[in-house]
């Protein structure tokens, strides 16, 4: 008998959960608002094209504070806030991820700015990485900053002007993650925990991947790129120039990179003029993280996706596609093409080339090729710039913000199709490993608790249900290096033999009941077959017996267990070597017991056949009544205990 049986696996989703970036301002008076959804046009006061703005919503999406190009902080009405000016030692940070916002704790926000010109101008050398603290409960709730300038890097540590940030697998604290610089350059990726306690000034390093200069100056032009963490925080990015891009594995529980794959480059020519060098400049993940999205410029492919999910190395390199070319794109190289993903998994593009002020949108950028639908022009900002080239109208940057409130955990398939006679054969899932979701460990829960075989750590385990029912099956993976989903699914088995069993489950040692069943044609007991549909059994201690049926029309089976309890029954009259003596009378009785007994404080339990507790009682006195008026004529066992030992004597009811 087989059932067919569609099941859906139910897994919450993280997608649109996390509204801490639901606002966004950038550029000459540019903004977004994603708190209700599709996004709105907001009006700032910012007019200066700059390249890196930064800030925060509560969870709820109402705006906070955001922070023009890491050194100014401004509240939600656009004001400088309390103490909010030059908050790191340079007035102007360069670069498109010049600061980032990460909530300390309570009210408190870390802003954590790129120092660039402390490196170029200052005597003597600042900290190129610092941060200031801001708290929302003050100024009525506007905000004020409370400290500034705090250092995190050392003192004439050359630091590249990118930083991106992630949460750590304890969910709790975050990661911070910045590159060393200087010339000829390093490829040293520094990560420094952040903890609401603080950030440490010890930086966890990873030397892995192409060599990073300082980014100061004119030199800042040939190394406008990116770095940016997927969604779930396990994989790092990062564009460079000659068409460089680079993919890395990240530990978020340690701060490790590691495992680089080189996605696209060309062959490192001299510099020769940094506007018009061959660079990847924009980076973004897909909210599943299974895509990476590069943007370039000068003579090259506007935008392109990598499917990470490909295979091998040499796959995810090879299939890499164009999704957008622009003929301008290989005259006006000066623009960044910076892209951000939104809280409602759409990727936004600023595309600096076109005279009108609006961003490109990727519209299901967790589909393949063609399929993730990209508008050059999907959603206006603020009108036609009046400057050209078009960057006084929304920059070239867009907001910076922590990785994980963008996440869309995968949508997982069916973790099981069919059903014959209770045996239901499951697959786990499969995920791509190289977006981050490699699995470690999986532990299947049938919530069939008759069966010996309840659980399983197999891929693709095989379980058979032990009754007709309705079962919760829970199965949980265990991501690499950390962090789990809970996959369940309800399913209904029919079919099988109803089985029962009767028969007394409390017996005195020394004695035997007779168990009968109906419900099935052949029967077995622990795994011994009988002719007939009853047993004798006669345990000596007690004893599980497992009782299997098989239905002879349907071919199905089932199976159930009894307990069989044995108790140490004493007689009439008890012996005086016990610790304690007590008597019952009359015995047999209509229904009402006197117990006496020589100790003074003791407990009376009395059960039925099936095991029930149908009487409870506390003397104190050595005597004391039960009263069985309201049960069945039959044999009852009753208990006697005191703090030293336990007795167990039959009663009769008729």
């Amino acid at each position: 008998m087989k059932n067919i049986l569609t099941i859906f696996c139910f897994i919450t989703l993280s997608c649109f959960s996390q509204k801490e970036a639901a606002q966004w301002r950038f550029g000459n008076h540019a903004g977004l608002n994603f708190q209700n959804g599709a996004p709105t046009t907001v009006s700032t006061n910012i007019a200066d094209p700059a390249y890196s703005f930064s800030g925060i919503a509560d969870s709820l999406g109402n705006f906070l504070f955001y922070v023009y190009s890491g050194s100014i902080v401004y509240n939600k009405n656009n004001d400088t806030m309390a103490n909010g000016f030059g908050i790191s030692s340079s007035i102007h940070n360069s670069g498109t991820q010049a600061s980032i916002v990460i909530r300390k704790s309570g009210s408190q926000y870390y802003v954590i700015s790129h120092n660039n010109e402390n490196y170029a101008w200052t005597s003597p050398i600042a900290p190129m990485t610092s941060y200031a603290i801001v708290d929302m409960n003050l100024a009525s709730g506007l905000g004020s900053v409370t400290t500034t300038s705090v250092a995190i890097s050392a003192v004439g540590l050359a630091q590249v002007g990118k930083m991106a940030a992630t949460k750590h697998c304890n969910q709790k604290d975050h990661w911070l993650l910045r590159h060393q610089g200087g010339f000829p350059g390093t490829n040293n990726y520094q990560s420094y925990l952040v903890t609401s306690a603080g950030i440490s000034t010890t930086a966890v390093i990873s030397s892995i991947g192409a060599l990073q200069t300082q980014a100061y100056i004119q030199a800042h032009v040939f190394y406008r790129g990116v770095h940016k963490f997927s969604p779930n925080g396990r994989k790092v990015a990062a564009t460079l120039p000659y068409r460089t891009v680079e993919l890395y594995d990240f530990d978020n529980s340690t701060g490790i990179l590691s495992n680089v794959i080189k996605l696209d480059t060309i062959t490192n020519p001299p510099f020769v003029n940094g506007i018009l060098e061959p660079n990847a400049l924009g980076l973004e993940f897909s909210p599943d993280g299974t895509k990476l999205y590069v943007t370039y410029n000068n003579k090259h492919s506007f935008l392109c996706q990598f499917n990470l999910c490909a295979g091998s190395p040499a796959a995810i390199v090879a299939s890499k596609t164009i999704i957008s070319y622009d003929t301008l794109n290989a005259v006006i190289g000066v623009m960044a093409y910076p892209m951000q993903l939104g809280i409602d998994g759409k990727i936004y593009v600023n595309r600096c080339e076109t005279p009108v002020s609006s961003l490109g949108v990727i519209n299901n950028p967790n589909a393949l090729g063609a399929l993730c639908n990209y508008q050059p022009q999907g959603i206006q900002t603020l009108g036609p710039s009046t400057f050209f080239p078009p960057i006084a109208g929304m920059g070239i940057g867009l907001p910076n913000f922590e990785s994980n409130f963008f996440e869309q955990k995968p949508i997982l398939g069916p973790i099981s199709s069919s059903i014959v006679c209770g045996q239901v054969n499951y697959a786990a899932p499969s995920l791509c490993a190289a977006a981050g979701y490699s699995v470690s460990a999986r532990q299947w829960n049938f919530n069939d608790t008759i069966s010996s075989a309840n659980t399983s750590s197999l891929a693709n385990p095989s379980h058979v249900f032990s009754a007709n029912g309705s079962y919760t099956v829970q199965l949980v993976l265990n991501y690499y290096p950390c962090g789990t989903d809970t996959l369940k699914q309800t399913i209904n088995i029919t079919g099988l033999p109803t089985l029962s069993i009767t028969g007394n489950k409390i017996i005195c040692k020394g004695e035997s009941t007779i168990l009968s069943f109906l419900g099935g044609n052949n029967y077995s007991i622990n795994n011994n077959a009988i002719l007939q549909n009853t047993a004798q059994v006669q345990p000596s201690v007690s004893t599980v017996y497992t009782i299997s049926t098989t239905n002879t029309v349907t071919g199905c089976s089932a199976l159930k267990t009894i307990n069989i309890t044995v108790r140490p029954c004493t007689s009439i009259n008890n012996s005086s070597a016990e610790q304690f003596n007590f008597n019952i009378y009359p015995n047999p009785s209509d229904g009402v017991f006197m117990i006496e007994s020589d100790a003074h404080i003791f407990i009376i339990k009395v059960y039925n056949q099936l095991g029930m507790l149908v009487y409870q009682g506390l003397t104190e006195n050595g005597k004391h009544k039960i009263d069985l008026s309201n049960q069945a004529n039959g044999i009852y066992f009753v208990e006697v205990q005191n703090k030293n030992s336990l007795k167990t004597q039959k009663l009769i009811k008729w």
